[in-house]
């Protein structure tokens, strides 16, 4: 097994007080993270510190959710107000940022987009959004998981746009709503292949 980092003892504290079911899905997401990153060579005390963080909101109400959005600044879509968790990225990074004093940019960000992503975020999110799609315990609502996996070897990028590709074929026969964070996050990374 990966050796973990060890964690800010504020951060620590706030994971303590997860369900068992949360610490053991962060748990599961930081060897998989350690993993990722060392495949792409990247850091990985700081993918690992992004990966323990990225679901600390995770547990919270709806109500607590939306209220820390709206005092956080975060702009709120129909998707958020359907399905207030998908705000606990956001959420997650100003108080990791705010509360927990984790001034590390990069963690921040991976903690923030770890649910609907960005274009634009750098590769320790990018790791930490993978890591977290690739828990066993979330395989059987992803189905197209081990094409997403074959992706994440040599393309984080299409990685996620077959990921969020799939997520969104999903919800829709759900008839949830799609995230449109996703939907700029399929676009701009189709834009960046395009490009290069």
């Amino acid at each position: 097994m990966a050796t973990l980092s060890t964690l800010p003892p504020q951060l620590q504290s706030a994971l303590d007080s997860l369900s068992p079911e949360l610490r053991g899905h962060i748990q599961r997401v930081r060897v998989i993270a350690r993993g990722l990153a060392e495949e792409h060579r990247l850091d990985r005390d700081r993918v690992d510190l992004g990966a323990a963080a990225h679901d600390i909101a995770r547990g919270d109400s709806d109500d607590v959710l939306m209220a820390e959005a709206l005092a956080g600044g975060v702009r709120i879509t129909d998707a958020d107000r359907s399905r207030p968790i998908l705000l606990h990225g956001p959420v997650g990074a100003n108080r990791l940022r705010d509360r927990l004093l984790v001034t590390d940019e990069a963690v921040v960000e991976a903690v923030y987009w770890h649910t609907t992503g960005l274009a634009t975020m750098g590769p320790i999110a990018k790791v930490v959004f993978l890591a977290d799609k690739f828990d066993l315990a979330k395989a059987s609502r992803y189905p197209h998981i081990e094409r997403v996996k074959e992706l994440a070897a040599d393309d984080m990028d299409r990685a996620i746009i077959e990921f969020l590709r799939g997520d969104m074929v999903r919800l829709l026969n759900e008839d949830e709503l799609v995230h449109p964070g996703s939907l700029e996050t399929v676009n701009g990374l189709l834009l960046a292949i395009q490009r290069r």
